[in-house]
This record gives structure tokens, sequence and C-alpha cells, in this order.
């Protein structure tokens, strides 16, 4: 009886560590499964992040290009009004000298 209650206690022990073993096995694969949803997420958040980066460059390049063309207008426009002043100064400056002259005349 004793060694069958031995033998009993064997295959329940050798049971068991079958059980263990298993449950090991699967905690590993759980671990392994987690840690690459982890690293999986960890490398769409990077992607995102310089994805996000790009736009923002984008967007500041554009910012710059609008920001010069719009200087470029202003500084084309101020040449003109200056063009427009210049030539109305001459054209007051040649009739007064005109009307001086015509007063020299008479």
């Amino acid at each position: 009886m004793l060694k069958r209650f031995a033998q009993h206690e064997t295959a329940d022990n050798e049971s068991q560590r079958a059980r263990n073993r298993e449950l090991v096995k699967m905690q590993t694969e759980k671990s392994i499964r987690q840690e690459q949803a982890r690293r999986t997420t960890e490398e769409q958040i990077q992607a995102q992040h310089r994805q996000t980066e790009r736009e923002r460059a984008e967007m500041e390049r554009e910012t710059i290009r609008v920001r010069a063309m719009a200087e470029a207008e202003r500084r084309a426009h101020e040449a003109k009004l200056a063009e427009v002043v210049n030539k109305r100064m001459l054209v007051e400056r040649a009739n007064a000298e005109r009307e001086r002259e015509m007063g020299l005349c008479h």
C-alpha cells in the first residue's frame, strides 16, 4: 500500500510539475506578447511624433514663404507709391518752373 501511495504521490507530483511547466510557458508567452504589443505601441507613437514634426516643419516653411511674399509685395507697393510721389513732385516742379519762366516773359 505504501508503494502504491508513493507511486500515486509521484504521479501527482509529475502531473503538478507538468502543470507548472505549462503555466510558466503560458506566462512566458503572455509576457512576450505584452512586450511585442508595447513595442508596437511605442513604434506607432514614435511614427506619429515624426509625422507631427514633419507637418510642423512644413507649416513653418509655408509661414516663412507667405511672410516673405507679403514683405516683397509691401516693398513693391511702397516703391510704386514712392514712384507716384516722385513723379508728382517732378510734374509740380516742372509746372512751377514753367510758370516762373512765363512770368519772366511777361
